[in-house]
């Protein structure tokens, strides 16, 4: 076996083995959160931001686990806030560690993609990001890479990523917070209107995400038709 592949492997048995003789999964506990946020809420908050603010910071394909979980454990609205500038904040900071410090190495890692979102952005711009945010067939994560080798503007870029991930951000969020409401898991408590609500929307979301894409495009259109 590889040395890489045995260290990864013993890695993992070690954690496993803290978390079984540890008590781990007490913290497995979403109660635990919820109380920790009503005994501590700015300290609670604050710390699940910099959780999330390094992971996409670090681009790990956790922003959309991270968008639920603040749900579950802050409720709707200050979860959606708290994942909505934490996802935008560390996806500039992202972009920033590319171009000054892993810009050749993602430019060799995706070569492929890079084409591709380059003819975007020239020709739509922040627009381009803001469809791409709205309709992610480009990783989160990825696309924060991939925009630091482009010429893209930074307040561009942070513009179109905090608008462009309001609804799924939102959607996120909310699913959380219905999960977050369950006590017991059981079909009755499962199924609940709210939570059959965020399902609905999570299925709706391509198609609703689509059609604000291409109103906020037509919009844009006569805005530059009308200045001519």
């Amino acid at each position: 076996m590889p040395v890489k592949k045995l260290a990864l492997v013993l890695f993992l048995g070690a954690v496993a083995i803290f978390y079984l003789v540890g008590g781990g999964d007490q913290y497995l506990s979403i109660r635990l959160y919820q109380d920790l946020f009503d005994q501590s809420p700015i300290n609670t908050a604050a710390v699940f931001f910099l959780i999330y603010l390094l992971g996409t910071a670090c681009s790990l394909p956790v922003s959309g686990l991270l968008s639920v979980i603040s749900g579950v454990i802050f409720g709707y609205s200050t979860g959606f806030f708290i994942s909505l500038s934490a996802a935008s904040l560390g996806g500039t900071l992202a972009l920033f560690s590319v171009r000054f410090l892993f810009h050749d190495l993602v430019a060799r890692r995706f070569p492929s993609h890079l084409d591709i979102i380059n003819k975007g952005v020239d020709k739509e711009g922040a627009l381009y990001v803001f469809g791409l945010r709205m309709v992610p067939i480009i990783p989160f994560w990825l696309l924060n890479l991939l925009l630091g080798l482009t010429s893209m503007r930074v307040p561009a870029f942070l513009l179109a990523t905090l608008f462009g991930m309001i609804p799924v951000t939102l959607i996120l969020a909310y699913t959380g917070s219905q999960l977050g409401d369950i006590e017991t898991f059981s079909v009755s408590a499962i199924f609940t209107p709210g939570l059959i609500l965020s399902l609905f929307m999570l299925a709706a979301f391509p198609l609703l995400a689509k059609a604000i894409l291409k109103f906020t495009r037509n919009l844009v259109t006569h805005w530059k038709t009308s200045k001519m």
